[in-house]
């Protein structure tokens, strides 16, 4: 999963170097990267949420002022035994 946040105080290079740190410490959070204004995070949804990540975000002293999520498109390996899912086909 991806969250996209835009929050307030981003441009301070101590500053989001505080809100990386706190996302950073998040199990299931796999990469920050800060820039254009947002903050885009890709997270394990197995093992944290959006909601966490924003508290996280919230904590290190910053404000939310809108957030999105989107799920990544699987990838199916060449040699497995997955198939592709076409819509409408039975699983």
């Amino acid at each position: 999963m991806v969250a996209r946040i835009e929050s307030e105080g981003l441009g301070s290079p101590t500053h989001e170097t505080t809100i990386t740190d706190a996302l950073n410490a998040i199990g299931g959070v796999q990469e920050v990267i800060i820039e254009k204004g947002a903050i885009h995070v890709t997270y394990d949804a197995l093992q944290t949420s959006e909601k966490k990540i924003e508290e996280a975000i919230r904590a290190s002293g910053s404000r939310v002022t809108s957030a999105e999520t989107d799920s990544e498109t699987p990838v199916v390996h060449s040699g497995s035994n997955l198939e592709a899912r076409k819509p409408g086909k039975p699983l």
